[in-house]
C-alpha cells in the first residue's frame, strides 16, 4: 500500500531550493527537524525567512547581504 504523508522541508526564499536539495535526505517529519537540518548545512534564517548558503554572505559589520541574482532561479528551471 502507498499511504500519503505530510513532511517538512525548508526552502530558500530567494532561489526556491530546498534544504535536502543535494543531501540524501530532502525532507523530515517535523519542522524542527527540518530547521535544525537546515542550519546544520549553513543556511540562515533572516527577519522570518530562510536562506541557503549559496544566496547570502555577511559583510565585514555582520550585516546578510542576499544574493539578487538569485532570485527565483530554481522557478525559472522549471
Amino acid at each position: 500500500m502507498i499511504k500519503e504523508v505530510k513532511m517538512y522541508t525548508v526552502q530558500c526564499d530567494n532561489c526556491k531550493c530546498t534544504s535536502g536539495d543535494n543531501s540524501e535526505f530532502s525532507c523530515w517529519n517535523d519542522e524542527s527537524t527540518a530547521l535544525d537540518e537546515a542550519k546544520e548545512s549553513e543556511w540562515i534564517e533572516s527577519e522570518g525567512k530562510h536562506y541557503c548558503p549559496d544566496c547570502y554572505s555577511i559583510d565585514d559589520d555582520d550585516n546578510i547581504i542576499i544574493n539578487e541574482k538569485r532570485k527565483d532561479i530554481n522557478q525559472k528551471h522549471l
